[in-house]
């Protein structure tokens, strides 16, 4: 193929938008050429290129939007670490079928003993089976539906929440409460039940709750709701990876000599 029409084919390509094909024409025709691929084997593999490619960039963007901490994923996740954690259980889990369920999973264990990286990890391959996640801290969440509140967009808030397909709630424990915080939350769960599969971590008993985000009566229905059909990690035994893991800050031990 001229030099003169390749070029023009790569602008037109560009010019549709199709700037995979085009990058990787001269490497496929070389292939095409090598091969003796037939039209329709040449023309399978520059679509194939332009596809990978939007599926890369829409994985990547979903991650982005994810809002997900950093560096967590199963690929360096430690499964031997955790005496306590039901290795099946999570594995059965990876296969996501609770999302299309939208049944919610709730992760419990004392801090420090990888519930987030858990519920990370499963956001993450979330996005990779091309779910919409959205990840939160509790104390995040909180003060961004109680900020809806001065300009009365807290139903509209609630509604993009309830388009996701996994929504990520770390960390129930002890917080700086405000009194509207218990009734948000009962909307933002009834709103998602049935809807939007729901993971939380928590490092208290459900029988804490109450008392860590106030108003005992309004959580004690949001614990219902959510109970129902969840699935349940209960890391116990746990131990901390901050500070027992294999980047843990290391104590030297010092002898001391006796003299006779």
């Amino acid at each position: 193929m001229k030099p003169i029409l390749i070029e023009s084919i790569k602008n037109n390509l560009r010019t549709l938008r199709l700037k995979d094909m085009a990058n990787d024409l001269d490497a496929i025709l070389e292939i095409a050429q090598r091969e003796k691929q037939g039209h329709l084997e040449f023309l399978e593999a520059l679509v194939n290129k332009q596809v990978e490619g939007l599926q890369a960039r829409s994985l990547e963007r979903r991650i982005k939007q994810g809002n997900f901490p950093r560096n967590m994923n199963f690929e360096n996740f430690d499964w031997n670490f955790q005496p306590g954690l039901n290795v099946e259980n999570l594995k059965n889990l990876k296969t996501l079928s609770f999302i299309g369920n939208h049944n919610p999973l709730l992760i419990f264990g004392k801090n420090g003993c990888g519930k987030t990286h858990i519920a990370t990890s499963l956001g993450i391959e979330a996005c990779h089976a091309g779910f919409r996640v959205k990840f939160f801290k509790l104390q995040e969440l909180l003060l961004h539906l109680y900020a809806t509140l001065v300009d009365e967009t807290t139903a509209e808030m609630i509604k993009k929440l309830t388009c996701l397909d996994l929504l990520i709630i770390d960390h129930i424990g002890f917080i700086r409460k405000k009194e509207e915080y218990p009734s948000l939350l009962l909307d933002l769960i009834c709103a998602c039940q049935d809807k939007v599969s729901i993971i939380i971590t928590s490092s208290i008993s459900l029988e804490e709750w109450g008392k860590a985000l106030g108003n005992s009566t309004i959580i004690n229905d949001i614990v219902d709701r959510i109970f129902h059909q969840a699935n349940i990690i209960n890391i116990r035994p746990a131990k901390s990876y901050r500070t027992q893991g294999p980047h843990a800050p290391q104590i030297a031990s010092t002898e001391v000599e006796k003299s006779s």
